[in-house]
């Protein structure tokens, strides 16, 4: 049953072509528009020898993708089943509403996926981008950032009552965390108070982690911890107060 309402939920999601667009579209016009700027893919000592493309830009397109996915596109779209009645007839079937969630949670995940393929493929073969040096730390970032994230899109999907309101309260979010972590300002532009801000925010501490094993190292304890424990409090949260009607 879960197979076929994820299959369902997929259809829905791409019936939608802006969502797609989206998802595809903007990591890699990151990608591109900053991979093709001279000296982008040429080593810098800045970035300990390695080039912006590989340790910066591409880890940002990683992030922004987990982001807009976590916190714009889940709320949005289990607020749309709430305001439609969807959740409250499926209340009322012997299936589970929790099901939905979890096919919506692979939907996205389904499509994080391919979109890092997609970034990562064309890094590669058309920018020359060379891979993260530290690949099994770059994979587990990715995951718990995931897992955080999307921890959060379900807590504030617990909360919106429709689809207009889950855009004002996903951009209320999202937008503060591209702020203060790191996205529109590099973190070694910000003050040291937000330099520790942005390692503790959840897209924050998910893209400079992606930066570090992009560049070989191992991430930094604080972010891991902090991404772990909004993992946990965002989903214990969700579990108390989520409501399918």
């Amino acid at each position: 049953m879960l197979s076929k309402l994820t299959v369902a939920e997929a259809k829905i999601f791409l019936r939608d072509p802006g969502a797609p667009a989206a998802v595809l579209g903007i990591p890699l016009a990151l990608l591109l528009v900053f991979g093709l700027m001279p000296g982008s893919r040429e080593p810098s000592a800045q970035y300990g020898g390695e080039s912006p493309l590989a340790t910066v830009i591409a880890p940002m397109a990683v992030a922004l993708l987990l982001g807009m996915l976590a916190v714009y596109l889940l709320p949005a779209a289990m607020a749309s089943h709430r305001e439609k009645g969807v959740l409250k007839r499926l209340a009322a079937s012997p299936m589970p509403p929790s099901r939905l969630l979890a096919a919506q949670l692979l939907v996205n995940l389904a499509s994080a996926v391919v979109a890092i393929v997609l970034v990562v493929g064309v890094g590669t073969i058309a920018l020359g981008m060379a891979l993260p040096k530290n690949p099994g730390g770059f994979l587990a970032v990715t995951l718990l950032g995931a897992v955080s994230l999307f921890s959060m899109g379900t807590l504030l999907a617990a909360f919106v009552p429709s689809a207009r309101a889950a855009n004002g309260i996903g951009a209320a979010v999202f937008f503060p965390m591209l702020a203060l972590g790191g996205v529109w300002v590099p973190k070694e532009q910000l003050s040291p108070v937000l330099q520790h801000i942005a390692d503790v925010l959840p897209l924050g501490a998910t893209l400079g982690s992606l930066r570090d094993t992009a560049a070989g190292h191992a991430p930094h304890w604080l972010p891991m911890v902090a991404l772990a424990v909004f993992a946990i409090v965002c989903s214990t949260l969700a579990a108390r107060f989520f409501r399918w009607e």
